[in-house]
């Protein structure tokens, strides 16, 4: 609770009583955080570049890093918490429909190589969201300086995972992506 308290800068007895208990800020919290990720929809019916998946990603990155102190006890807070464990569960799982969408539209519009034997999407996607989701917790486990991998920002590691997928126009397009949108410095 003081955590969360100074992150909203107020007092723990202030915090603690307006919320007497800590399932029900977490839940209004989780609430609020999910109603914002409703702005990460891809718009419909028109052309979505690579650039979309790239503002989702950011827009994701910023909601981990002011919400730090849900995400770096993310298993703690859905171990302790069955209501929230629910929600968020199903949330992603929603997320993971969205993201197999949106490969599925890479593909069909020549950006993304086809599934095959050796290419499975669905194991792209959650690897992603593992990645997107314990990003900052991983760089409090890590943070030796002389280990310059997480010290990346999180969208450079995830195009990581992207790039051998895409095709010689899904290449030029995230070429050109690069020319006007630059990965932040680490």
């Amino acid at each position: 609770m003081k955590q969360i308290a100074d992150t909203l800068t107020i007092s723990a007895g202030n915090l603690s009583y307006h919320y007497k208990v800590k399932e029900n800020l977490l839940a209004t919290i989780y609430a609020d955080m999910y109603a914002e990720t409703l702005d990460y929809i891809l718009p419909k019916n028109t052309y979505i570049t690579l650039f979309h998946f790239e503002e989702m990603m950011r827009k994701f990155d910023d909601l981990q890093q002011r919400y730090s102190f849900f995400f770096n006890d993310i298993v703690h807070v859905i171990k302790t918490y069955p209501e929230i464990a629910k929600q968020y569960e199903a949330s992603n799982l929603i997320r993971f429909k969205d993201a197999r969408k949106l490969i599925d539209y890479y593909i069909e519009t020549g950006r993304m190589q086809p599934e095959s034997d050796s290419i499975d999407y669905n194991k792209t996607i959650h690897t992603i969201w593992m990645t997107s989701t314990f990003w900052q917790a991983q760089k409090l486990a890590i943070n030796t300086e002389s280990y310059p991998i997480n010290k990346c920002q999180s969208i450079e590691m995830l195009w990581s995972f992207l790039l051998p997928y895409l095709t010689t126009k899904g290449v030029e397009e995230y070429q050109q992506l690069r020319q006007f949108v630059k990965l932040p410095n680490h």
